[in-house]
């Protein structure tokens, strides 16, 4: 019982450790962007007194998110949606092996992972298209199947049983109808941890936006951060006021789909 009681308190310890050390940079940023510069620059690490809320006035307004925002929106729904179409597409006919050299896709496009981005190649070829510094070129930029969404799909799908299949094959289902309105409703639970996951990506992509936009009009939320930050100087205050903003949207989607993501690695695990 001592023993027992011993270990519980260990992990107990443990646990507690771990959750202040996630916890403390949000309390860090929160406690920051409620402070005005002044009292930033004189304590960095005190306690706000000044509860400054109008940081984040000033930080939508000087960061220009009223514009930003809805391209991020854009992009962000676009490529995410295209992105998990094309993995649910390849990853089915992978699962089941109706390709040859399933294994060998998969990791290929696993070894991506480990790989530079290419991002001078690239741009290469989004200049000579004539699609540098627009809407479609950067949704390109953005496109792509990552390996992990392939092989969490992948190992989703195996779980699924062939009658399904079989079935669907008898009744005289074709391949694209089958697969959207039977194997896409199955896979909901991974769908949705997976679009989460690249929704984070495209969201608070910074260097694809640079690299490959100029005009303001065209620019994602995160290029409003950069405004902070001037060639002797950088508004600390106002700077983690727009990083929770730009945060923010994430944070409730995630909120509201959390127990999908938790269900699909339960899942996708047990599947596996």
């Amino acid at each position: 019982m001592k023993l027992n009681l011993a270990k519980k308190l260990i992990l107990y310890l443990f646990l507690v450790i771990l959750l202040i050390v996630y916890i403390f940079p949000v309390y860090y940023v929160v406690n920051t962007s409620l402070k005005t510069q002044q009292d930033f620059l004189a304590n960095p690490n005190g306690f706000t007194k000044t509860f400054a809320f109008e940081n984040y006035r000033l930080a939508w307004k000087n960061a220009n998110f009223s514009t930003y925002i809805w391209n991020s929106l854009f992009y962000t729904a676009v490529c995410t949606g295209i992105n998990i179409l094309m993995a649910i597409f390849l990853a089915f006919p992978v699962a089941r092996r109706y390709l040859k050299f399933s294994g060998l896709i998969v990791t290929m496009f696993v070894s991506t992972l480990f790989l530079p981005d290419a991002t001078i190649p690239r741009f290469q070829i989004f200049l000579r298209l004539g699609i540098y510094n627009t809407r479609l070129g950067y949704i390109f930029w953005m496109l792509g199947i990552n390996g992990v969404a392939l092989m969490f799909f992948v190992s989703f799908i195996r779980g699924i049983p062939r009658d399904f299949d079989e079935a669907a094959a008898i009744d005289g289902c074709g391949y694209m109808r089958y697969v959207a309105k039977i194997i896409i409703p199955m896979m909901k639970p991974a769908i949705s941890s997976m679009a989460i996951l690249n929704a984070i990506n495209i969201w608070n992509d910074i260097i694809g936006a640079t690299v490959i936009l100029r005009s303001d009009k065209l620019l994602p939320i995160t290029r409003g951060l950069l405004n902070f930050s001037g060639s002797y100087s950088v508004n600390w205050t106002q700077l983690t006021a727009a990083m929770l903003i730009v945060a923010m949207p994430l944070i409730i989607v995630y909120v509201f789909t959390q127990k999908y993501i938790i269900e699909s690695v339960v899942a996708s695990g047990l599947k596996g």
